[in-house]
């Protein structure tokens, strides 16, 4: 009698345990809806000690005299809760590749834009990021205003409408999921990586007086790793 009272209590907590509810985290990544994948997006951003990318924004103008590619590399570097820096130059017709660094050290916040050369003091990172905003397709902001959601202003990843999901695909070795919506004025695609909720892509369409814009931001990201404090320094180029 004994055993089969152990025997009854064990099939029922097996049972239980089948049919017990799944968290939103445990659920199958098919079950995911785009709104979960943004919100661990969100999370894994904001609750990382640090995060490192290196990048390239890739925009193609196409207009009634023909197509033109503008591509340029940046690169990030933040460890909580105050270090920061972000540095991107593009490549001219010329050769020459102009660069802006945005930097932050506590509460010391200092700008270099060989567009107008020199060393700049500001307030606020945000400050600095607004600067930079426009000319580097967006990429002095978008990832910042993940990492640090209370002190970047500005439009968000987040504030993607009528998300959806399509189709997972891979980006190199990385397995994402993709979700498209619409942002600002335009279309919007975004890759998120599946292991660590990164961004890994970014695909966006613009229209333009003259034609069409379209725009791609790639990322190669590294989170919750030392970075190298040669990373974080501010190190505007020397004057010739």
């Amino acid at each position: 009698m004994r055993a089969v009272c152990l025997l009854t209590a064990s099939t029922c907590c097996l049972l239980t345990a089948a049919v017990a509810p799944v968290s939103a985290d445990e659920r199958r990544p098919e079950a995911l809806k785009a709104q979960d994948l943004l919100d661990r997006m969100a999370k894994a951003y904001a609750e990382c000690k640090s995060y490192r990318d290196s990048g390239v924004v890739k925009t193609v103008y196409f207009t009634a005299g023909g197509n033109t590619t503008v591509e340029m590399p940046f690169r990030t570097a933040f460890v909580r809760p105050d270090r920061f820096r972000f540095e991107y130059g593009s490549k001219g017709s010329d050769g020459k590749v102009p660069r802006h660094i945005a930097w932050r050290k506590g509460k010391e916040v200092q700008t270099w834009w060989d567009a107008n050369p020199g060393v700049r003091k500001l307030e606020s990172l945000n400050l600095a990021l607004v600067e930079a905003a426009g000319v580097t397709g967006g990429s002095a902001r978008q990832v910042p205003r993940l990492l640090l959601p209370k002190e970047v202003e500005g439009r968000s990843l987040l504030d993607l409408e009528n998300a959806r999901r399509v189709g997972d695909a891979r980006l190199g070795k990385a397995e994402c999921y993709r979700i498209e919506g619409k942002y600002a004025n335009g279309p919007m695609t975004i890759w998120i990586d599946k292991k660590t909720s990164l961004v890994r892509k970014i695909e966006r369409q613009h229209p333009s007086p003259n034609g069409r814009t379209e725009q791609t931001t790639t990322y190669q990201p590294v989170i919750g790793e030392a970075i190298p404090e040669k990373a974080l320094e501010f190190a505007p180029p020397r004057r010739k």
